[in-house]
């Protein structure tokens, strides 16, 4: 967009300041956050040149005496809860907490920067607590009956993850059980040694294994990092590989770079031009033995066994795809690539310069609460009656009423009888998380994800008129898919076809900054209503993701 203009060329006083698309967003951004506004404005008044009247902020009529673009204000610097967009950002204005919820710990891609951490994002199950959270408030009367399993998930572990985790109180190493990989390139994998060393301090020997999960070749990888570095420090953990993994069929290897894949423009006409709609075949398999020099092909041959003295323990598994599975999409496979009481995970192939996995994590759908206030008083009522009837400990009738079958009843001695429909609430719906990996297109996934609560996609680069000198929209989408990656029209298109709840953008290039100023939140938010465009979405769920964001996953009340 044209810069903000300048005051002291503003020559004909005559005429009417006309607002830039610029200035409008400025406005709306200012609008959203108080209190950057407000302390843009405190730096208007120490300004001598800009005389904005007592009590007056920055609005349309005049905007264009403040000098934005060289005015040295305040950047807020909290992090975390302290961060002005925990408070203030539309998605997170009215949320309250539940026990499940995403926290980014790393929301930029290739390299770590000052204002964001690499990929990186956290699951937190958080009835580990032994509480129950309602919208508004937290009970501690009933606890849930959920599984023995839980703590945090790590979704990718870019390098300086470790870092990223020890700046914030959201995520615990002690807590997290499983990390997930979804391919080999640095931003998503270096970090993996370092965190498990950061994990090894704060962890019992004897603890359950962490269980790590990636595409093949991740196994050697981790091991032979692991012991070249002895790093016995690393607390016990078994990796199970994603076997097969194939590319998406738009990429093919290169004649001259054996190894190297490349996408191919051209095959989306081809696809339009099919009456049937649909693109070429995914393969049955994934590179291993195509390029014998490949790691992927090398590391089930290398003598390097592994060792419990360096952490590593019995029963990683190989994961291998199903073409039958019935969320299958676009002829792609699905992984089951973990089953637990409550939660379940999935993975599908990304379209990326190398093999590539989304994953989709499900809870199961849960039975509806027990409301004790409905039962107590008539088991206290016939507590003497239930003992004479055999029933020695009459607060086992609690769970006996729970039980109940729909439309089921319990009669009481004294003849009261409880429907099951008046004391127990309606089942409520499993909730879904969908994390994307790199991608040109997330098309493999529609299955998995269809009526998700939050996706998380990357949306790496996008045209921005006014920054961009040169380009448009068309251009930077078709360097973006080149490179194996999205922009946040992309990403929009792919929540409206899921009917996807919420979207949350991520993996930006080091150009798009993290931070507070009026400059990063201008930007982010214009690449947020890129994506309200294409999604459908309102703008309160759309968010560009920040370092430390925390996103309470709310419970369906279907």
């Amino acid at each position: 967009m044209p810069p903000l203009p300048d005051p002291d060329k503003q020559k004909d006083n005559s005429q009417p300041y006309i607002l830039t698309p610029k200035d409008r967003i400025v406005l709306d951004v200012l609008d959203i956050y108080p209190p950057l506004h407000a302390a843009i404005l405190e730096a208007c008044a120490q300004e001598d040149n800009i005389d904005l009247p007592i009590g007056s902020g920055i609005t349309a009529s005049n905007i264009e005496h403040c000098g934005l673009r060289s005015l040295n204000y305040q950047i807020p610097t909290g992090i975390g809860e302290n961060d002005i967009r925990h408070a203030h950002h539309p998605m997170l204005r009215n949320v309250t907490q539940t026990d499940m919820d995403l926290v980014f710990l790393g929301t930029a891609s290739c390299s770590p920067g000052t204002t964001r951490g690499v990929s990186c994002t956290a699951v937190r199950f958080n009835w580990r607590s032994g509480k129950t959270f309602e919208q508004g408030r937290t009970r501690t009367d009933h606890v849930e009956e959920r599984g023995p399993k839980g703590g945090t998930w790590i979704f990718d572990c870019g390098e300086g993850t470790q870092l990223s985790v020890q700046r914030t109180s959201s995520v615990k190493p002690g807590k997290i059980t499983k990390i997930f990989v979804t391919h080999c390139h640095g931003d998503h994998s270096f970090g993996l040694p370092g965190l498990l060393c950061l994990m090894g301090t704060d962890r019992a020997r004897d603890a359950p294994p962490v269980e790590i999960y990636g595409p093949e070749g991740l196994r050697m990888w981790l091991r032979v990092a692991i012991r070249y570095s002895v790093s016995r420090v690393v607390p016990p953990y078994r990796v199970h590989e994603i076997m097969d993994v194939p590319m998406a069929p738009e990429w093919e290897e290169g004649g001259r770079k054996r190894g190297r894949f490349f996408y191919q423009l051209r095959r989306e006409k081809e696809r339009k031009n099919r009456k049937d709609g649909t693109f070429f075949q995914w393969k049955m398999q994934g590179l291993a033995g195509e390029d014998p020099s490949s790691w992927i092909s090398r590391a089930p041959m290398m003598n390097l066994e592994a060792s419990s003295d360096f952490g590593e323990v019995e029963g990683g598994r190989e994961i291998y795809p199903r073409y039958d599975h019935p969320k299958c999409a676009d002829g792609a496979p699905v992984w089951e690539v973990e089953e637990e009481e409550d939660v379940s995970v999935h993975a599908a192939p990304m379209s990326h310069g190398v093999p590539c996995v989304g994953y989709v994590v499900t809870e199961q759908d849960r039975p509806g609460r027990l409301q004790p206030e409905n039962v107590l008083p008539v088991i206290e009522r016939n507590r003497q009656g239930l003992i004479d009837a055999g029933i020695r400990h009459p607060m086992k009738v609690m769970a006996m009423v729970k039980n109940l079958p729909v439309g089921g009843t319990y009669t009481f001695p004294d003849g009261t009888i409880l429907n099951q429909k008046d004391v127990v609430e309606q089942p409520r719906k499993g909730r879904k998380i969908v994390i994307c990996g790199d991608t040109a297109d997330s098309r493999a996934l529609e299955g998995l994800a269809r009526d998700a609560d939050v996706v998380v996609h990357e949306a790496t680069n996008t045209f921005l008129f006014g920054i961009d000198k040169d380009g448009d929209v068309r251009l930077a989408t078709r360097d973006a898919k080149i490179h194996g990656h999205s922009t946040p029209f992309m990403a929009g298109n792919f929540a409206r076809r899921i009917r996807a709840k919420k979207l949350v953008l991520n993996h930006f290039s080091a150009r798009y900054k993290g931070d507070q100023s009026i400059d990063s939140l201008t930007v982010m938010t214009r690449m947020e209503r890129q994506a309200v465009k294409t999604s459908k979405l309102p703008e309160n769920s759309v968010a560009a993701a920040w370092d430390f964001m925390v996103l309470p996953v709310s419970a369906r009340n279907e």
